[in-house]
């Protein structure tokens, strides 16, 4: 191969190892911030969505109560089987219930996803405290630069392979607490070694080809299990605050407890007629 190809093969080894870094870094942090938003979430706003439920089982059940009508006592069968967790009774061409899907009301409520189990007693306490942690852009930063030299997914050799994920763990913990310190001395530890034949061998050029093909699929399985993610309905919700756990919850948080006083008044309004 003449000195210009080759030198055209080594520096698409490096643009595609400079993607796929990229690429890992931006799934782990897309990661990262889905997993804290979907606790947090369900943290601070279960509750609130419980009441929402819970007011409109009373709602369901005062106005079955009052007319007998087999339809609406129907929607208060519904309504309180929502409350216990259970799945609604369901006649023919109905519908799943509102708020079941995780997508918004006719009323303009605000969205949630699909219901998850409750808590166990304390948990709630014990993680109310928690805030959402971004890592922050020196971090972020430091983490790129520790993937490129460290990443497991850029030697084949087993043993290697190991060491990588030993150290890559130690990395994303420091990375999802943001600790700077711990980042710090991780890079000063590690120590890069050469990969693949020297560049004057004669099997260079082979195992750089290899290398290009090998990662390019790396590329391909990390898009999709990124695709993957974005596809989780929180994700959704995340990218319409642009990402801010903070902005999002004080958002829908505020419109739960507006929905939660028009229910109330409306309550107020059939028990008082």
């Amino acid at each position: 191969m003449s000195e210009p190809l080759f030198q055209s093969l080594e520096d698409a080894v490096v643009v595609a190892e400079t993607n796929l870094l990229d690429t890992q870094v931006a799934v782990e942090t897309l990661r990262n911030e889905l997993d804290q938003f979907t606790r947090l979430h369900q943290i601070q706003l279960g509750p609130l969505y419980g009441r929402l439920d819970e007011l409109d089982a009373l709602t369901a059940e005062t106005e079955a109560a009052m007319t007998g009508d087999p339809e609406a006592i129907r929607r208060a069968v519904q309504a309180r089987a929502k409350v216990a967790g259970e799945d609604p009774l369901l006649f023919p061409g109905d519908d799943a219930p509102d708020g079941e899907t995780g997508a918004a009301g006719a009323d303009g409520e605000a969205s949630r996803p699909p219901r998850e189990k409750t808590a166990e007693p304390g948990a709630e306490s014990a993680a109310e405290s928690d805030g959402p942690v971004r890592p922050s852009k020196t971090a972020q930063r430091l983490y790129r630069e520790l993937a490129r030299r460290s990443h497991p997914d850029l030697v084949q050799d087993p043993a290697e392979i190991a060491r990588r994920h030993a150290f890559i763990t130690r990395v994303n913990a420091a990375y999802e607490k943001d600790d700077l310190a711990a980042l710090q001395k991780l890079s000063e530890e590690w120590s890069l070694a050469a990969s693949g034949p020297a560049p004057d061998a004669p099997q260079r050029e082979m195992w750089l080809r290899n290398r290009l093909i090998w990662l390019r699929a790396k590329q391909a399985e990390l898009a999709l299990e990124r695709q993957t993610l974005m596809e989780n309905p929180m994700a959704d919700v995340l990218a319409a605050y642009q990402y801010d756990s903070l902005t999002a919850l004080r958002s829908i948080s505020e419109q739960l407890y507006t929905a939660i006083q028009e229910r109330e008044t409306l309550l107020n309004a059939l028990i008082g007629s």
